[in-house]
């Protein structure tokens, strides 16, 4: 998933500065980030090239707050916890017509206008718990955000359909993940 930086810097344990890593297809990444770690915490700066993975829902190692700065995004989370982005309609049965079990919430960046600026608020601030399940939806212009990330309390992971086939999801770790899908931003069509 990440091919890291050349440029990441350990000092230590509690002390980290990451530069520029290039996440996902290192030719063509969905995102550039820049990574300061204290005593277990981090603050990043993060540029979005491209989308999360749409097709399946993700959580966070910690409790996140999120200041997006320029461009905006949709922050995509589930109508029901228990089924991937696209199997529901909003009434919660499984569908073949591939109706969506997404709740799609625009975030704006700060610094895209004056008025953004003094509503920042309302508009460009999203807290998020660490079990929060959602992807972001980029648009092709990207965005620029600065990300607070508390102490990590468990491990993040996508949420993928059990085999049993009635489209409910358990979590799959990272790894697991792009071992058995693949790594989707690689197609450079993909937004």
């Amino acid at each position: 998933m990440s091919t890291g930086s050349s440029d990441t810097r350990p000092f230590g344990r509690w002390f980290q500065i990451r530069w520029a890593e290039r996440l996902g297809d290192p030719e063509n990444p969905y995102l550039i980030r820049w990574t300061f770690i204290l005593f277990n915490r981090s603050i990043r700066i993060h540029h979005w090239l491209r989308s999360d993975d749409r097709r399946f829902f993700h959580d966070h190692s910690a409790d996140l707050l999120s200041i997006v700065l320029k461009g905006w995004y949709y922050n995509v989370v589930p109508w029901q916890e228990k089924y991937p982005p696209n199997v529901l309609d909003v009434f919660g049965k499984i569908t073949k017509e591939n109706k969506v079990n997404c709740r799609r919430v625009h975030v704006e960046g700060m610094f895209n206008s004056w008025y953004n600026f003094f509503h920042c608020l309302n508009m460009s601030i999203w807290f998020s718990k660490a079990t929060q399940k959602h992807y972001l939806d980029i648009p092709k212009e990207g965005a620029w955000t600065l990300l607070f990330e508390g102490k990590k309390y468990h491990k993040w992971g996508f949420y993928v359909p059990k085999k049993n086939g009635d489209g409910t999801v358990r979590k799959v770790r990272p790894l697991g993940y792009f071992n058995k899908f693949g790594i989707i931003q690689s197609d450079p069509n993909y937004q």
